[in-house]
């Protein structure tokens, strides 16, 4: 059961982020050459699901998932719950930071608003995400995350553990995507959502 921010002990959770920054920066805005996402203003909710996901093994553990396999050990420094609520909403009140965009490849945004509507279903119109969906924003993700975590889906790196409800069907959803240039179709399409 996901604790909640009645339970959460900032202090504590900044303390225990410091273990986090070597991968994720100071500011929680990601480091590609590190495989860390833009983390930063997540929601609290998501974040804890998925810091318990790497700890129980549900993600993370896949042999062609090297950004897994490293937050994996990372997760198991999160001793109890608590520890976990307290990351989940430091992490949830870091401002939301803009990443570099850094794919070297661009998508067609007016291509990607078509295939986006299956997207929408779960993370949203605006791409704002979805609580009762268990699906986190997209609009302020890390371009080459977009990608990265869209292929995993699609080559069953990730949503394949049987324990991983949503990732299962986050598996379902990529397979529409028929190819790499809809995927960055998709992202071009997200941030065209983030200007407006």
């Amino acid at each position: 059961a996901w604790v909640g921010a009645e339970d959460a002990d900032l202090a504590r959770g900044e303390q225990l982020f410091a273990l986090c920054t070597q991968c994720h920066a100071e500011d929680g805005t990601g480091n590609s050459d590190a495989l860390a996402p833009a983390i930063a203003g997540l929601p609290e909710w998501y974040v804890d699901g998925q810091l318990k996901k790497f700890r129980d093994g549900i993600r993370g553990l896949h042999p062609d998932d090297t950004g897994g396999l490293r937050m994996y050990p990372m997760s198991q420094w999160l001793r109890t719950e608590a520890d976990i609520a307290s990351v989940a909403a430091y992490v949830a009140r870091l401002p939301a930071g803009n990443p570099d965009r850094e794919l070297e490849v661009a998508g067609d945004a007016g291509r990607g608003q078509g295939y986006y509507a299956v997207c929408s279903a779960c993370h949203g119109p605006n791409g704002e995400g979805n609580q009762g969906m268990g699906a986190p924003p997209l609009v302020g993700m890390s371009d080459w995350y977009l990608f990265e975590a869209t292929r995993k889906y699609k080559l069953g790196v990730r949503g394949s553990n049987p324990q991983d409800a949503l990732g299962a069907a986050m598996k379902g959803m990529a397979a529409t995507l028929p190819d790499d240039g809809a995927i960055l179709d998709v992202i071009a399409h997200i941030q065209a959502m983030e200007k407006k």
